[in-house]
């Protein structure tokens, strides 16, 4: 059989197999320090494909530890009163005052009216606006069980973002190589490279955000998520790098902040301006070398916080977008993900003229478990 087609070629009679090359193991191709993030996160939070345009999952975090007092004045022997906040206490909780006493409850009613009785120290008032905090629980010999708090939970989302580019040669450039030594293949991976840049920016500095008109989505990064979910956790550093007790006590702030809400160990992501003042602070604080370790891709140097030794890994920033901040991210709670089939591929477009186009291009989204195990410092001063 004759198979021979005269005239101009078009990719319309291909098949997918043929128009459709993956390229997303090219990454892997590119040093550590270029792409760290990329490389240090996984996927495995993602706990499903991503088969849409918008990926959703609910917030998960520890049962809060204590709450406010929403009575005006709560008296030595009062027997009752009020908490600013429901799913925190439950009962035989043990709570302690803010001046010592411990006290047991022995009934909750609408999750913030706590009925109690004293058990052990001096008894104390009470205002409001002080905290109250749970210390243990004493449950009875003997006693059926309770119903289980209901703690409020949150509906996360995200959308994808489609990073795409065209590698576009003329049919002289093609065969003559007149770009030097690069082929289509150097070029489509150069281009890939590119937006493999700005998709880890975005990782970080995205804004979700939807266009429904021109059907145009992007992802919301770390900080938009801190910023929407959690500012709380948002430090101004001040500027101050002048006492090495000042820039300690900033990051110090911030690894806290993860601690309290249940986060593990963090890692540290700063630019090189940043890097540099961290590397004059006393010795006792940094320790210098990479450590090519589990997870240690891209670690340039390690911070000796009050969790324990942290990796810093520096974010190559040619863009200079990350002179102002530092962040501190419970790496194992983070991850992002292709959309499925949309992990970075490149495929031939249609021959037009004497001219040939590759289209290269990949749809990603990032879930966090739950932004309060991040925070960042911002007005850097620098």
């Amino acid at each position: 059989m004759d198979n021979s087609v005269y005239g101009q070629k078009s990719t319309l009679s291909d098949t997918n197999a043929i128009l459709h090359i993956n390229i997303e193991d090219q990454i892997v191709k590119y040093p550590d320090l270029q792409f760290p993030i990329l490389k240090r996160w996984g996927s495995k939070v993602l706990k499903a494909e991503v088969k849409s345009h918008k990926y959703e999952w609910t917030e998960r975090e520890n049962r809060p530890t204590k709450a406010k007092v929403a009575s005006a004045t709560v008296a030595a022997d009062a027997t009752t009163f009020y908490v600013d906040t429901s799913g925190v206490f439950n009962v035989d909780d043990v709570l302690q005052k803010p001046d010592g006493e411990q006290v047991i409850v022995t009934a909750v009613s609408g999750g913030t009216l706590l009925t109690v009785k004293t058990w052990t120290g001096t008894a104390e008032t009470m205002v409001l606006g002080e905290t109250v905090v749970r210390i243990g629980v004493a449950s009875p010999q003997g006693k059926d069980a309770d119903d289980m708090v209901i703690q409020g939970s949150t509906d996360l989302f995200n959308y994808t973002q489609i990073f795409e580019d065209v590698v576009h040669l003329s049919g002289t450039q093609r065969n003559a190589l007149i770009h030097g030594d690069e082929s289509q293949a150097d070029l489509i991976e150069r281009k890939q490279k590119e937006l493999a840049e700005v998709l880890q920016n975005s990782l970080i500095l995205g804004k979700r955000n939807v266009d429904a008109t021109d059907k145009r989505y992007s992802l919301g990064g770390l900080k938009y998520f801190v910023d929407t979910y959690a500012p709380d956790n948002v430090i101004n550093f001040g500027g101050d790098w002048t006492t090495d007790a000042t820039v300690i006590g900033k990051f110090e702030d911030a690894v806290e902040k993860i601690a309290m809400n249940g986060g593990e160990k963090p890692t540290i992501y700063m630019g090189y301006a940043a890097l540099r003042k961290l590397r004059l602070v006393q010795d006792d604080a940094i320790f210098g070398g990479r450590k090519d370790k589990e997870r240690g891709i891209g670690v340039v140097n390690t911070y000796l916080s009050g969790l324990g030794e942290l990796d810093i890994v520096q974010l190559i920033d040619r863009s200079n977008l990350f002179k102002d901040i530092i962040m501190f991210v419970d790496e194992s709670k983070v991850g992002y993900k292709a959309m499925r089939n949309r992990g970075w591929f490149t495929e031939e477009l249609a021959k037009v003229g004497d001219s040939y186009k590759w289209q290269v291009l990949g749809e990603y989204t990032v879930k966090v478990e739950t932004p309060k195990i991040m925070s960042y410092m911002w007005n850097l001063g620098l």
